[in-house]
Parts: structure tokens; C-alpha cells; sequence
């Protein structure tokens, strides 16, 4: 090829790549375009996280309330203060969930970084921390705890690991919640019966300030982001209503913001931008997780499935709740965003209770600093007699200074069953197990009619109290339902009601009794929440039982007309097994599989007329619950 020939080809070239280098330089510019945009929405979404100015009325609340103090007597601690954090990156937005996990009979504090392997525990010891909330800057976190006799609230701070106590009254104190300037916690507070929210300086420059005072239960406070308001709950207009407080307008304080007569509302809980608040709704023994529009409250609510305890991820993007069941509660994380996307479930060790979030990470002192790990082994284990001779089957032995019917159960619970007995007595202050309603039934003594043929009580693996406690106003129960099942939680009344043991109680108990108000409405659901919410300190019998593997046992389908169906008084250890199994550990196989006896009955072929008995029966038939206060029982705890 000649020069100029080679000339002509090379001109020839270019228009044949025209189109390729047209569309890369499209793509440059696109992909520059992108970048530029990822950049500056990072830029927004940082100054949307950057920390708020402190609250200028908020200095002079107690003067503006108009409401009385009380002092604290604890020692000032330091004053957190908020540092500069860089821009987060996805990573650190997602941060980090500190929770409340109930292990080994003990709950106490973890933490778990977005990412991380294995969660750090935070607490530890032969006492109780919960109810955990961090800081606006990600470095301290608030909590409750009776680690020094009464329920009181503590600071701890991550990087050194030091704890301090921030209240120290005779009553009661938790769920705090933070102000965003990280100089105050709103928490509620049983002082003189009445649960109220009160706000505390993180330095104690000055007494507490009592935000609410009115009879009845204000619980669950809020923190709004903006550090205007604060979110509680309140049962003051009759029902459980979620309410807001505005801190700068003393004449018209507080605002209704539910108000649904036939809900029950629980724990709110602010976005972090302040314009939506999630909280739970119960209503028909449905619970539902809901998410409020403040700017518009005339919008439906929006529902976003099932849980409790609610709190937001920092982009405000996902919801973290507590999904309550029957035997242990689980975590799930549902995404507010996006077509298609469903729930998640989040595997965490023990029951989960309380959830807090930061977009901050746990740093690397707290690490150094964390608990030992504990352990997830059952506090007791059976100590089995094997017998000498003949097929291995579990024996049936006698409980020791037990009033009951038969005073026995299976060799493979009674150990678990001392166990719980003499840890409620050393709770409760006396001896709530000393008698009993029932324990081992024997396969040929008949329970009272309307019970199941098939109850674990004929297993020697179940108890059930005595239900004279019950009357005399010493155990409270409160409805939990689970889809069509109806479970009752116990909660039994400590003998010192100084605070020095148990809490009060947040919900209100069922009332049996309301059946026969003449109300057929009230007749056909069994009852009704009691109106006045029980005074005094109380303990949850029922996650105490669970810590030794006895369960509670759903109700019978006809307990709302049958009172004994209701069996909110039993307890079971059934270790994930069936009843016939159970039975068969104590029982050959031929002793359950024999057929029911029948008689054939020969008519009378001239029937004589007689006045027909009153059927045996008739006796059992469903008794007026008439609950008669009695003094507690001074009796001293198991030794």
C-alpha cells in the first residue's frame, strides 16, 4: 500500500468509531453525574443527622409547670457532651441496637453492631438492667436497674465502661429517654401510687421535674428529635391513649393524639426526623404496629405489621419491635420502604424486651470492657432415681413441705420445681408455693369437668397455685392473646411494698368478676380490664417460672363461661414433648390406651315416674368471683 493509500484508510477511520466514542463519553458523564448526586444527598442526610441546639425553655420547665420536685439524693456525674461525628457511610447509619435480653433468670443489657458477628453484652450480675437508651452521641447509655435494691435509673458510659447512678428514691424509676441535646432524660416514676413522667438533668443542676400529675398512668416517654415534645402514654381519658406534651406551651400542655376509646396504645416512639411516631395498638387481642403522620394527622394510620417496644434505624428507613409470643418474645425488623419487602427476622440469644438504636458504633473500649458471655444451660437439671428392675420409666416423688392434693411430681421437674419455689420466696418476701391447687394427678382421679382430658397435670410435670391467693387479691392476671389463643401473664404481690422488691404494674389486670355486672357484652368476653389499676409492687410469675422451663398453658375455648377453663393458675415443664409422650414417661403403654368403660343399660319395660336428682355435676358450675383484700403473708423467705 502506497502512502497515499495508507493516508485515505486512516481518514476513513473515525466516522466507523464515532458512535463508540460518542457513547463512552455519555457514560463519563453520566457516571460522573451519579457520583456528584450520591455526594450531595450524602451531604443532606448528614445535616439532617447533625445534632440539635439545646432546648433554651427547657432550663426554666420547672418554673413553667408549675409543678412540685422532689430532690435526688445521688452525687452529680458528668455531663455527657455531644462530639462531632464524620458524615456516616450506609454502614454506620445502619449503627448499632443495644436490647434488654433475658438469660439464665437474670435480663441485662447487650449490644449488637450492624455487621458484626456475635452481639457484646454490656451487663452482667445477680440483678436485673433493662429498658437500655443511648445517647444522642452514640458514646453513654441510660438505663434501669435494681442492681442496689429499688429500680432506679443508671448512665453508663461505653468507652470507659464506668457506671453511675443518676436517682436513688424508695419507689420506682425507668424507660428513659433522651433529650436531643443529651442534657436530659424524661422517664416515668411510681412515687405515692401514681405513675408519672418526670424529666432529670443529666448534671443534677437542679432537682426533678414532675411533667405529669394527674391520677391515673402516664408511662412510656419520648423524646421528640426536635426537642419541643415529648410522646407518653396515658390512661387519664378512660382508655390508653398515646398523648403529647408540649414543653413550650404551659396552658395547653397536653394533647390526645390517639384517642381511640376500644384501643389500648402502648410505647410511642418519635423518627428521627420527628415527623411520624410508631407505636402498638391492642384491640380484640390483636396488636398492631403503627406509624402516625404529625404533620397531618388527618391521614390514616399506616400499619406495618406486629411488636411492641418500637424503635427507628437513624435513616428512619426501618422499624426494629418486639414481636410478642406465648412462650418468648422474638426481634423483627420491618422496612418502611420499597414494594415487596418483608420482615425480618433477627436471631438474638434469650428474651428479647426493650430496643434502642444509634447510627453510632460501639467503640473498641466497650469491646474490651464487655461481660462475660452467659450461659444458656438450664438453672437446674433432674437428678433421676433409676430404678432397679422392670422397664425405665420415670418414678413420681413427694414434694417436701408442699400442701396440695397429692404433694408430687415427676422425678425429671421436681428439682426445677424447688428451684422456682424458693426463688419467688426470696422475691416475693413468702412462700407463694407452699400450696398448691394441684400437682401430679393420678390417671384415675378425675379433674372437675370443663378441664381438658388430656392436662399436663396428669403428666406429674405441671402445678397449679392455689387460687385462694388469687381472691384474696394477692395475684393479679393480665390477658395476652396470641391468634385464638388466650394466655394470661401472673403477676404476685411482695410482701415489702416499700420498692425494695418487684414494680408496679403498667397494664390493667382482667376482671373476672365484670361477667355478672348485667352487662350481657362484658358476660360473653369474659370479663373486662379492671377500672382502677392495682396499687403496690408486684413480680411477673410467669417470666419467673419460664426461667425454670415451666410454661403457662393457653386457656380452654370456653373459659369466658367457664371460670375454671380459664387455667391462668397452671404451669407446665412439657421440654417441647407431647402429652401422650409425657404421660408414657411415667406410665406403660397399655395404662392410656385402654378404652373408656361403658355399661349397657336394660330399659325398664314399665318406667316408673321419679323426681329426677340434681345431676353431680351441677356442683361445679362456673362460681361469682368475689375478691376479698387479705393481708400479705409475713412468712420469712426459703432459707
Amino acid at each position: 500500500m502506497t502512502a497515499e493509500e495508507d493516508r485515505e484508510a486512516h481518514a476513513a477511520a473515525p466516522p466507523a468509531r464515532q458512535p463508540r466514542l460518542l457513547a463512552f463519553r455519555l457514560f463519563l458523564l453520566l457516571a460522573i453525574l451519579a457520583v456528584g448526586g450520591l455526594a450531595w444527598a450524602g451531604l443532606k442526610f448528614t445535616a439532617g443527622l447533625e445534632t440539635p441546639t439545646a432546648n433554651p425553655t427547657l432550663s426554666a420547665l420547672a418554673t413553667a409547670l408549675g409543678f412540685t420536685s422532689t430532690p435526688s439524693a445521688t452525687q452529680p456525674v458528668p455531663s455527657p457532651s455531644l462530639s462531632a461525628t464524620p458524615a456516616p457511610t450506609r454502614a454506620a447509619v445502619l449503627g448499632m441496637l443495644a436490647y434488654t435480653s433475658r438469660m439464665a433468670g437474670r435480663a441485662h443489657l447487650w449490644a449488637y453492631v450492624t455487621g458484626e458477628s456475635q452481639p457484646v453484652p454490656l451487663t452482667a450480675g445477680e440483678w436485673e438492667d433493662r429498658d437500655p437508651a443511648f445517647s444522642p452521641d452514640g458514646q453513654w447509655l441510660a438505663f434501669s436497674s435494681h442492681r442496689d435494691g429499688n429500680w432506679d435509673l443508671y448512665l453508663l458510659n461505653l468507652r470507659s465502661g464506668d457506671i453511675s447512678r443518676l436517682t436513688d428514691t424508695p419507689g420506682y424509676e425507668g424507660r428513659p429517654t433522651w433529650s436531643p441535646d443529651g442534657q436530659w432524660l424524661a422517664y416515668e416514676a411510681y412515687l405515692d401510687g401514681d405513675l408519672d413522667i418526670w424529666i432529670l438533668s443529666i448534671d443534677q443542676s437542679q432537682p426533678p421535674i414532675q411533667l405529669t400529675n394527674q391520677d391515673g398512668v402516664d408511662i412510656s416517654p419520648a423524646w421528640d428529635p426536635n426537642g419541643r415534645r415529648i410522646a407518653f402514654v396515658s390512661d387519664r381519658d378512660g382508655a390508653a391513649d398515646v398523648f403529647l406534651a408540649d414543653l413550650e406551651n404551659p396552658s395547653q400542655r397536653f394533647t390526645n393524639s390517639t384517642n381511640t376509646p376500644y384501643e389500648m396504645e402502648s410505647d410511642p416512639a418519635f423518627s428521627p426526623d420527628g415527623t411520624r411516631l410508631a407505636y402498638t395498638s391492642t384491640s380484640e387481642g390483636i396488636q398492631r404496629l403503627l406509624v402516625l403522620d404529625l404533620g397531618d394527622p388527618g391521614l390514616p394510620r399506616m400499619e406495618v405489621g406486629q411488636g411492641g417496644r418500637a424503635t427507628w434505624s437513624p435513616d428512619g428507613l426501618t422499624l426494629a419491635a418486639v414481636l410478642p409470643a406465648p412462650h418468648g418474645p422474638h426481634l423483627l425488623l420491618y422496612p418502611l420502604s420499597g414494594a415487596g419487602l418483608q420482615p425480618l427476622g433477627f436471631p438474638l440469644a434469650g428474651q428479647i424486651h426493650s430496643l434502642s438504636w444509634t447510627g453510632h458504633g460501639l467503640p473498641e473500649e466497650a469491646i474490651a470492657n464487655s461481660q462475660e458471655l452467659p450461659t444458656a444451660e438450664p438453672l437446674t437439671t433432674p437428678n433421676l432415681a433409676t430404678p432397679s428392675s422392670g422397664p425405665v420409666r420415670v418414678t413420681v416423688v413427694r414434694l417436701t413441705d408442699v400442701e396440695a392434693p397429692n404433694p408430687s411430681l415427676s422425678d425429671a421437674v421436681d428439682e426445677a420445681f424447688d428451684a422456682l419455689r424458693s426463688r419467688t420466696a426470696e422475691e416475693l418476701g413468702w412462700d407463694f408455693l407452699a400450696g398448691l391447687e394441684h400437682a401430679f394427678v393420678g390417671l384415675n382421679d378425675p379433674l372437675p369437668p370443663g378441664f381438658a382430658y388430656n392436662d399436663w397435670l396428669y403428666t406429674g410435670r405441671a402445678f397449679a397455685f392455689n387460687q385462694s391467693v388469687y381472691q384474696a387479691q394477692w395475684v393479679e392476671v393480665v390477658r395476652e392473646d396470641y391468634g385464638a389463643e388466650t394466655y394470661w401473664r401472673v403477676f404476685v404481690r411482695t410482701s415489702p411494698q416499700d420498692g425494695s422488691a418487684g414494680e408496679p404494674l403498667r397494664v390493667a389486670p382482667w376482671d373476672f368478676g365484670a361477667r355478672f355486672s348485667g352487662d350481657p357484652a362484658l358476660y360473653d368476653q369474659g370479663g373486662a380490664p379492671a377500672e382502677d389499676m392495682p396499687v403496690g409492687f408486684y413480680i411477673d410469675f410467669t417470666a419467673l417460672a419460664a426461667d425454670y422451663g415451666f410454661e403457662r398453658l393457653p386457656s380452654l375455648p370456653n373459659w369466658r363461661t367457664f371460670y375454671a377453663a380459664a387455667r391462668f393458675n397452671e404451669f407446665a415443664m412439657t421440654e417441647g414433648m407431647e402429652w401422650t409422650t409425657a404421660m408414657l414417661e411415667i406410665y406403660p403403654p397399655e395404662a392410656i390406651i385402654t378404652p373408656t368403660p361403658y355399661r349397657t343399660v336394660t330399659p325398664t319395660p314399665t318406667p316408673t315416674l321419679r323426681p329426677t336428682p340434681t345431676p353431680w355435676w351441677v356442683r361445679w358450675r362456673t362460681p361469682t368471683v368475689t375478691r376479698t383484700p387479705i393481708p400479705l403473708p409475713t412468712t420469712t423467705p426459703m432459707p
